[in-house]
């Protein structure tokens, strides 16, 4: 969370900068008067054109590595369910599984393990894993390093359809 505040306080910071030089090249272009007036007030025009692309693409890439370095979380219910069943993530993104139940749940993620074998995918060259069983309350995290989509489901309950999918891009 302290990583979150972080980051909202440094766009607080581009922000203000991001103002400051907006307020000066107003300013520039509304002072008139020399026949250099015009050529100055276009080069500021274009300095702070120059900034703000700096300052958004910086944005940009901050917000890219937060949500990237954010956890996120899929639930294991008592409905033999993920919530969410379905998710799409960034590269380098950490999912963590709770089972948030009250028996016990697994993510796993190897075909040779899955009774229905469309249960379980996995993008070519990577290695199958598994939470192993969670006891309620108790959680497992993976981060995923290579794009594709990963089907995977729970071992004790694949036979009563608890299955997800994560996409990652």
């Amino acid at each position: 969370m302290s990583e979150v505040k972080s980051i909202r306080l440094r766009r607080r910071g581009i922000l203000g900068g991001l103002a400051l030089v907006s307020m000066g090249a107003l300013a520039a272009c509304s002072s008139g008067g020399s026949a250099s007036a015009p050529t100055s007030a276009a080069s500021t025009d274009q300095s702070a054109a120059t900034a703000v692309s700096r300052v958004s693409a910086g944005l940009n890439a901050e917000a890219s590595a937060a949500k990237a370095a954010t956890p996120t979380v899929v639930k294991m219910t008592d409905q033999y369910k993920y919530d969410p069943a379905s998710l799409t993530i960034p590269v380098g993104t950490t999912v963590t599984w709770q089972n948030a139940g009250t028996m016990v749940h697994s993510a796993t993620f190897d075909p040779a393990k899955a009774v229905n074998k469309p249960d379980a995918a996995l993008p070519s060259g990577v290695q199958p894993f598994d939470s192993g069983l969670l006891q309620p309350g108790q959680s497992w995290s993976h981060t995923f390093t290579v794009a594709g989509t990963y089907k995977y489901f729970c071992v004790p309950h694949e036979a009563l359809g608890m299955t997800g999918e994560i996409i990652v891009k």
